[in-house]
């Protein structure tokens, strides 16, 4: 009766009996570990360098833009009313959006474009109650369906209407 060793880690077999070795295959564990080494290596330099950019450029950047609260702080170049708040959060799962607006909630759609400063709100509906900001809540909703392009800097969101140098809404990052 003879008894086989097996080693599974580099498909290496030992047979007593026999003497001998049954698959001398070191060579190929090797040459699979060198492979994972080298292709995780090449990855790990592409993320690296392919994440430079110019430094007062403002770069895209929906991992910050998505799924953070960002609270209005100008509407229409006019400060928001101190005793008053409106957010905007966008959802980065269904590319939806739900909004805070003083005293009505506003929800709908975005569209991102992947690599540029594109943004979008196309579709959207609010509750409706009346309240003292009905004016500003307006002016907000409506900026929000002009957007057509963003930008990130400093922890402030800027949104920009098709005609406008200026941004027509400001948001600050939550702490």
């Amino acid at each position: 009766m003879h008894a086989t060793i097996c080693c599974f880690r580099c498909s290496l077999a030992y047979s007593p009996g026999l003497g001998q070795v049954l698959l001398p295959s070191h060579r190929s564990f090797f040459r699979a570990m060198f492979r994972s080494v080298l292709s995780g290596l090449v990855l790990s330099l592409s993320l690296v360098f392919s994440s430079c950019s110019k430094d007062d450029e403002p770069v895209p950047a929906p991992v910050y833009l998505l799924d953070q609260r960002w609270i209005l702080t100008e509407v229409n170049g006019q400060a928001t009313p101190k005793n008053a708040s409106a957010d905007l959060i966008m959802l980065a799962a269904g590319n939806t959006y739900n909004a805070h607006s003083y005293c009505n909630q506003l929800m709908g759609t975005y569209e991102l474009a992947a690599g540029t400063p594109t943004l979008r709100f196309p579709t959207g509906g609010s509750t409706f109650a009346l309240c003292n900001e009905i004016e500003t809540e307006q002016a907000y909703n409506a900026a929000l369906h002009k957007t057509v392009r963003y930008s990130i800097s400093n922890r402030t969101l800027r949104l920009y209407g098709a005609e406008s140098e200026q941004p027509i809404l400001v948001f600050r990052a939550e702490d």
